[in-house]
């Protein structure tokens, strides 16, 4: 296991250009330590706090995860619904949206990459290294038969973070546990792959098709038991009773595209695959990284090009052969939905709070569960010493940094639409607005809206949303969530 100082080792002067529109919000411990380098009141980084105070956390953190602990034996021992006493005779893990940046490419958390973060959708990039650790050892513990990582492997395709994160996946490899990715948007020919220094950053290699599959030849290309000439699409077979059919969504040549398309070549490629699976009554599992169907609307009110292109043709093609489900990623967020028998999960982003991943079951009598598990990021910070207060209380640190994030967004379109005059108003109502918005994006990005359905419905910054409704992609974005189903997206179950 790699150790590192969660402290950043570089000073950040200019923290306050991005962090001004958050004065009241609560930095990372990471960013807070680096100030105490720049020369702040606090002079204690967050890695060398006092020993007192850490172990205060820590000791109030191992009481929640023993009691999360025997909540997840009394829930093993209870089963899901459907499997009873049963055990699956398959397990897989799902988890995309890694994002991972190659350690030496973020500059020791220099200030243009911290600004970055801030800049972004609320994805915890700031611990990403630790997350990724935490991820790698519950899944030695859970020891899964296959783990499915369905793209956006990387932050923005850089060669570095490629290698780096394969040489992390051969931890599993050498435990006897399959990985198997397929590739993102981000990944493959990216313009905007990146390295930071200082208050810069610096235009650095990305990766071909080719040398993707290079790569991660030890993670389902080599292995593969059919490999599409047309695009960086596989079969694997488990079993005789089980397929997993790893398509290739992106758009990556001559240029990189953020849409999905799957290429005809490929459709001409799967359509025996399937047939065939169809005559032997087995089992497949297909996975992407866009989306195979309209995801609640929400992909057309805030995210360009997150379905499939044609999706209708992937979509027949699917249902014709009797396919139950498919797996995706890309939205950044949790949820499913289903047409023409055919179920789509998409599961949220392994760096997005509220940072999980999705477990995949398959029993005897043919029914399929999913349900979501977090990474326990708190245990692994406690098991290697860490005294970091964010990594101690992983979970809500995370739900935090997104709520905060989302309401610096919300406060930035409010106050937008008051200098353009289409809005007339006051401060304290911008607040209020700004917090129902950022308190929803937690929840939904989670897809557990149902835990504040009726609070959300009675909440006085509600009837202020209805009453100024305005016209943009952070207002639109708002009312789908607000239209769609509140229910728990975290948990499913396929019957036969």
């Amino acid at each position: 296991m790699r150790k590192r100082k969660t402290a950043l080792a570089a000073a950040i002067a200019g923290l306050c250009l991005f962090a001004a529109g958050c004065q009241n919000q609560t930095k990372p411990a990471a960013v807070q330590s680096s100030e105490a380098e720049s020369g702040s009141e606090s002079t204690v980084p967050a890695e060398e706090e006092s020993t007192d105070g850490s172990e205060e956390t820590l000791e109030s953190q191992t009481a929640q995860e023993e009691s999360r602990d025997e909540t997840e034996e009394a829930e093993t021992e209870n089963g899901e619904e459907g499997e009873g006493e049963d055990e699956p005779l398959h397990e897989i893990v799902v988890a995309t949206d890694i994002h991972y940046l190659a350690e030496e490419l973020a500059g020791k958390r220099c200030q243009s990459f911290v600004q970055m973060t801030y800049g972004s959708d609320g994805r915890v990039l700031l611990y990403g290294w630790e997350v990724m650790d935490a991820f790698v050892e519950d899944m030695k513990e859970k020891s899964p038969d296959l783990v499915v990582l369905s793209g956006d492997l990387t932050l923005n395709g850089e060669r570095a973070s490629h290698e780096e994160l394969a040489s992390i996946l051969r931890e599993l490899d050498r435990g006897d546990i399959p990985v198997l990715v397929v590739p993102g948007n981000h990944d493959i020919n990216n313009p905007n792959a990146r390295r930071f220094s200082g208050t810069q950053s610096y235009l650095v290699e990305s990766v071909s098709p080719e040398e993707f599959a290079d790569i991660y030849a030890d993670f389902g290309y080599v292995a593969a038991d059919s490999r599409d000439p047309s695009s960086l699409s596989y079969l694997y077979k488990v079993d005789d009773s089980l397929w997993l059919l790893m398509l290739d969504s992106c758009q990556y040549d001559p240029a990189n595209l953020t849409g999905g398309m799957i290429q005809n070549g490929t459709y001409r490629w799967m359509e025996p695959i399937l047939y065939e699976a169809w005559e032997n009554d087995t089992e497949v599992i297909t996975v992407t990284h866009h989306n195979l169907l309209e995801q609640s609307g929400v992909s057309d009110a805030f995210y360009d090009d997150c379905t499939i292109e044609h999706n209708e043709e992937l979509l027949q093609m699917l249902s014709d052969n009797e396919v139950r489900l498919h797996l995706s990623g890309h939205l950044h967020l949790q949820h499913y939905m289903e047409e023409d028998g055919v179920t789509e999960v998409v599961t949220g982003s392994l760096v997005m709070a509220p940072c999980g991943y999705g477990v995949v079951e398959l029993y005897e009598d043919g029914s399929i569960t999913y349900h979501t598990q977090p990474v326990n990021v708190e245990k692994w910070a406690r098991e290697n010493s860490y005294k970091n207060r964010d990594l101690a209380d992983f979970f809500d640190y995370s739900e935090d940094f997104l709520r905060e994030i989302s309401y610096s967004h919300a406060v930035r379109d409010l106050e937008k639409q008051n200098r353009q005059g289409v809005l007339n108003l006051s401060e304290d109502e911008i607040q209020e607005m700004a917090r129902f918005y950022a308190k929803l994006c937690v929840y939904y990005y989670g897809g557990r809206m149902y835990e504040i359905r009726d609070e959300v419905e009675h909440d006085p910054a509600r009837e202020l949303w209805d009453r100024y409704q305005y016209a943009s992609d952070l207002s639109d974005f708002l009312q789908r969530i607000l239209e769609d189903d509140a229910k728990d997206f975290g948990r499913l179950y396929l019957e036969e």
